[in-house]
């Protein structure tokens, strides 16, 4: 049952990150989720950089955010495997 309890916590995780940096537009809360060594591909103009901890994916949200300022995104399922959450 442990295994299932971290699978949920990390779903929950997941749901938390679109809704606070994503619909509210809290970029402290990549601090607080975005880890150091956490990676985000697809993201860069530059093709096949990727970004790395919070200071590289903080520029992305404030420009993203600057372009789509009333963005909603609903997470209407999540699957979780291992530390993986889709």
């Amino acid at each position: 049952m442990q295994e299932q309890d971290t699978l949920n916590a990390n779903k929950a995780m997941f749901r938390r990150w679109f809704e606070e940096v994503w619909n509210k537009g809290r970029a402290e809360a990549i601090d607080e989720m975005f880890g150091p060594d956490g990676i985000a591909h697809g993201l860069s103009d530059e093709p096949g950089k990727i970004m790395k901890g919070p200071d590289d994916f903080r520029p992305f949200h404030s420009t993203f955010r600057g372009a789509f300022p009333d963005i909603e995104v609903i997470v209407e399922d999540a699957i979780a495997e291992g530390d993986m959450v889709a």
